[in-house]
């Protein structure tokens, strides 16, 4: 034991208030008094670390508190609360005090222990870090869910990036088809991206071509399409006008083209059909008063594939109509969650738009990694920053003029009715997802999650927000190390904390009956090792630049497209994206939203058009 006098400058107080079998309270405080109930003090590495006797119910609530908690499903397959009251010191800012519990949550949950030792140690070791000295003391409370808390637990592959499929369905082909759109699909290029046999999708394929949202290309009988039925023939495309489009707008998802479509009046398309897999499709009409262009990627992502299909098929729009001032990338994304902070919480339903923050590039995208050679650690990230010259779209949505928002709203509502009518087959709907299914979550494990409370729980219509957004490559992808002294053009991130590229070594492991081999009943399931190792370290680069670049939203990677578009020396452009999940919109639970966020980042086009002046 050490001694209290030597440590007395830096005590560390631990004291348990209430404790029962399905009730604990214990407080975490600062104190430069010395405690006269203490039961222990410790010391090397946890010198400064009192513990006190059980305190039988009786103290003093905190003051200046900021509250936050979440749920945890056990080993034993209960439900724990566990919540926390953060209580700052007097004259700390809101704003200070929302940034440094987020950053405290952050950090609690970089390496979530799986039992209530671990997790009472790690919260009294973040409380000795220098960049929590504003909080005077924490309590922590944890009970079991009562009949109002209950929730069901959550699937956690609905939340994650997991592109695995467990069984292919006639949804599964869609998809595929879809995202390949203006390009056909072979049969066997269809079989080898879901991983099963052709004769598995065969059936699937002609069920699509019954309902007319899929055909076999003329003269191509292996190869199948995306039916777009608003086509015409090319002749009849370039006689429509000789007004020439002044704004281009790009999407990837087949959703997100159907949206737009949708909002644009007296359109035609032309689907530019090559065999090489080069296709192109264009719709031309009007939003308001601005001639427009509108086009779909035929695929997105980090793949050297990808980023020179999206690359290409930007700079062929840019290329064919050269009258062309503003570019609007539109589309689903996901939302960077703030855990305390309502006025800086994005839920599912709201939209980014792009913009430039406190000296951040509006639109950032990490390539790579840099890691220093000497130590292997991660150190930062190699990126890719853009912004526009000119931000006259983002500027309307950052005025908020009144009518901006309740505009919007109407509009979506419009969209939303039309789309559910005339999309065929109404294969999607365009509704918003029931507000039960907005459920934030961190993964702490390939098999776990944990369920956060929104900190403005009484959202209800979608909001706008402004801001950078932002992608990065898994660091699976990562086959090269990039030292910080390389002549590279990217720009580094500020900070310099060191990431490590593995996980902690493995922890104790799970019996039948959900117990740790130490007998913890109590514990969290304890995950695949190596899927824990690859999942802790891209949660924690992703945190790490998200916090970087005080990014709003992320995306799959559009930073071939903005490329091109700088590239054509267009000074214009925006991304808005409509958020569908909480990582990049690609999620199983954004499958669900994607059709609602589409269309609301379509209607948020319409609104910000109709207050920008058209080219003369």
């Amino acid at each position: 034991m050490a001694s209290v006098s030597s440590i007395k400058s830096t005590l560390l107080t631990f004291t348990p208030l209430v404790q029962s079998s399905d009730h604990n309270l214990v407080r975490i405080s600062r104190t430069h008094n010395v405690p006269e109930e203490i039961h222990l003090v410790a010391g090397g590495q946890h010198r400064g670390i009192i513990i006190n006797r059980l305190q039988n119910g009786q103290y003093e609530p905190l003051r200046n508190c900021l509250p936050w908690g979440f749920s945890v499903w056990l080993g034993n397959g209960r439900q724990e609360v566990r919540s926390f009251q953060f209580s700052f010191y007097d004259g700390i800012a809101p704003s200070e005090q929302s940034a440094v519990s987020q950053k405290f949550i952050k950090e609690l949950f970089t390496s979530f222990p799986k039992d209530y030792a671990g997790f009472f140690k790690l919260t009294l070791k973040l409380m000795q870090k220098p960049d929590f000295a504003d909080l005077e003391a924490i309590d922590v409370e944890l009970k079991f869910a009562d009949e109002a808390e209950a929730l069901p637990k959550p699937n956690v592959k609905e939340y994650g990036n997991d592109a695995e499929i467990e069984n292919v369905t006639i949804g599964h082909i869609q998809d595929v088809l879809e995202h390949a759109y203006p390009n056909s699909l072979s049969v066997e290029m269809i079989a080898e991206s879901l991983r099963c046999g052709q004769e598995e999708i065969d059936a699937y394929l002609e069920e699509l071509e019954k309902t007319g949202i899929a055909q076999k290309v003329p003269n191509q009988p292996n190869d199948w399409i995306r039916v777009d039925n608003f086509s015409i023939p090319e002749s009849h495309f370039q006689t429509q006008s000789k007004h020439h489009p002044t704004v281009a707008i790009i999407t990837c998802l087949f959703v997100e083209k159907q949206s737009i479509d949708a909002i644009i009046e007296n359109s035609s398309t032309l689907h530019k059909y090559s065999k090489a897999g080069d296709s192109n499709v264009y719709t031309i009409g009007y939003i308001g008063e601005h001639r427009v262009v509108a086009t779909k990627l035929a695929m997105i992502g980090d793949s050297r594939e990808a980023t020179t299909s999206a690359g290409s098929i930007t700079t062929r729009l840019l290329g064919s109509f050269q009258h062309v001032e503003h570019v609007i990338i539109v589309g689903v994304g996901g939302g960077v969650p703030h855990y305390t902070d309502p006025n800086l919480h994005v839920r599912l339903g709201d939209v980014v738009v792009s913009h430039s923050e406190a000296g951040k590039p509006a639109y950032v995208y990490a390539h790579n990694f840099v890691v220093n050679r000497k130590t292997e650690q991660i150190e930062g990230f190699a990126t890719h920053d853009w912004s526009p010259r000119d931000n006259v779209l983002a500027d309307v949505v950052l005025k908020r003029e009144q009518p901006l928002e309740s505009e919007w709203h109407k509009s979506t509502d419009e969209l939303v009715r039309q789309l559910n009518e005339t999309v065929k087959g109404n294969e999607y709907d365009f509704c918003k997802p029931s507000a039960e299914t907005d459920v934030l979550t961190m993964q702490i494990g390939p098999e776990n999650v944990v369920v956060i409370p929104h900190p403005n729980p009484k959202h209800s219509q979608p909001k706008l927000h402004c801001g950078p957004v932002g992608a990065m490559v898994s660091v699976r992808r990562t086959q090269t190390q990039i030292s910080a002294d390389d002549n590279d053009s990217t720009v580094l991130p500020s900070k310099k904390e060191n990431i490590p590229p593995s996980p902690p070594p493995k922890t104790k492991s799970v019996t039948a009956n959900g117990a740790t081999s130490n007998g913890d009943e109590n514990a969290v399931l304890d995950p695949s090792a190596e899927e824990a190792k690859w999942l802790n370290l891209n949660n924690q680069l992703r945190d790490k630049f998200a916090a970087d670049h005080h990014l709003k939203a992320f995306d799959a990677g559009f930073d071939s497209v903005i490329a091109a578009i700088t590239g054509s020396r267009i000074d214009s452009w925006v991304l808005v994206r409509g958020l569908a999940d909480y990582q990049q919109g690609s999620t199983r639970l954004g499958r669900q939203w994607q059709p609602f966020a589409a269309a609301n980042a379509a209607a948020l086009i319409k609104t910000i058009l109709k207050r920008v002046p058209p080219a003369k």
